[in-house]
Order: C-alpha cells, then sequence, then structure tokens
C-alpha cells in the first residue's frame, strides 16, 4: 500500500491532532502536523481539521480558527480534488469559513455529551470518505462535544442528500438527525462524533478506520495512491 501524503491542521487549542494523525497512519496515509498560521502544503492529497476547542471556542466555536492562513488555502485545494475532512470542532471550522452551508449550535437541551453513538451510513450523494461503504451501514464512534446540533435555515429537506452519516437516536437535537455533512463535491466532509477515536478495536470499535481506508481507497482508484 502506498502510503499517501496528508496534512492535519493544528490550531491553538486543538486536541485531537495526534489522534487523528495515528488514525491516518493506520490507513495508508503519511500525515504530518502543519500549523494552521503555516502555508498548507501542495504535496498532500488530504487535509484534515482535529477536535478540540480552538481559541478555547471564545466567541463562536470554530469562527477564530476558520480565519486561519491553512484554512483560506482549503478551497483551492478542494478544488483541485483534495479531500479534506473536520472532525467535532474542525466540522465547526469548516462551516465558520463557508465551505459546508448551515451552522453548529448548543446541544439541545444545553449540555457537553461525551458518550458512544452508533450511526448509519445514508448517503444519497457519492463521497470519498464513504467509497465502497454501503448504504445502511451502522458504525460505532464516540462523541464529546458542546456544540453539535445541526442547524440549517431551509429545513432537512434542503440538506437531506448532503448527510451522508444519522444518529440512530438523535443526541444533540441535529436537523435531520445529521451527525455529518458534505459539500456539494462530497469531496469535503464535517463529521461529528470522532471516527479518529474508534479507528483501532482495543479502544472500544475500529469502526472509524472504514472512513480513513475509503479515502485511501478512492485516491487509489484515482491513481492518486
Amino acid at each position: 500500500m502506498r502510503r499517501v501524503p496528508a496534512a492535519v491542521l493544528v490550531f491553538p487549542g486543538s486536541n485531537g491532532e495526534r489522534d487523528l494523525a495515528e488514525a491516518l497512519a493506520r490507513c495508508g496515509f503519511e500525515p504530518r502536523l502543519v500549523r494552521s498560521d503555516e502555508p498548507l502544503p501542495r504535496d498532500v492529497a488530504v487535509a484534515g481539521l482535529p477536535g478540540g476547542f480552538s481559541y478555547g471556542d471564545y466567541w463562536r466555536a470554530g469562527v477564530l480558527a476558520s480565519r486561519a492562513r491553512a484554512v483560506r488555502d482549503l478551497p483551492e485545494f478542494a478544488a483541485r480534488g483534495g479531500l479534506v475532512i473536520g472532525i467535532c470542532n474542525g466540522f465547526q471550522i469548516l462551516v465558520e469559513a463557508g465551505m459546508l452551508p448551515g451552522a453548529l449550535r448548543t446541544n439541545e437541551p444545553p449540555s457537553f455529551r461525551h458518550r458512544w453513538v452508533s450511526v448509519r451510513v445514508v448517503a444519497a450523494q457519492p463521497s470519498p470518505w464513504l467509497y465502497g461503504v454501503e448504504r445502511g451501514t451502522r458504525l460505532r464512534f464516540p462523541m464529546a462535544h458542546g456544540e453539535g446540533n445541526y442547524f440549517h435555515p431551509g429545513g432537512a429537506d434542503a440538506v437531506e442528500r448532503s448527510v451522508p452519516l444519522k444518529y440512530e437516536r438523535n443526541p444533540n437535537g441535529s436537523m435531520a438527525d445529521a451527525a455529518a455533512l458534505l459539500d456539494s463535491t462530497g469531496r469535503i466532509m464535517g463529521v461529528m462524533p470522532h471516527p479518529e477515536r474508534a479507528a483501532d478495536v482495543d479502544l472500544g470499535s475500529g469502526d472509524g478506520a472504514r472512513i480513513f481506508k475509503a479515502a485511501h481507497a478512492w485516491l487509489a482508484r484515482e491513481g492518486r495512491a
């Protein structure tokens, strides 16, 4: 298996960068940690935005990090065919940067929630992040967030086709039971629970590895791995 270069962005307050880097490394990637105030490397095929509390979640979760230099490079990176995944706070950053629609609000009812959740693959839109993963597949990930309640002003119908993963039991009030969201190309995915913390059965689940292995298999199909 050819190892594919990947960047994991590190923001002040990130706490999931090593988890994400280790999960990527397990699944055929060669990850490197990249400071968010530096340019995004041009030789990587994947960019990952990890969980944590960038800038302490001051003002609004993800809004300050969304202005970082490496994040400003992501639209052009994605336009060249790069794959982007934002996990938990990374999802919030992608929304605040305008790369995914809608908003992530305080959980309903308000509280920080951390527990294992089951999600189901429902993607109507193809995505490299679920390449080869059958619709209806159930995956078990941990969650840990206080602002994971997804909202779109157009209502559930406006995003139904862009939701690749749904909670089996909605833990936070997210519209359309959305646990994740895709952009119009399918190459950019935000996901609220943590696949990188479920990429090893010794940690309680290996289901998260399926997300990263799917992206690697898609890149191999495209001749990039």
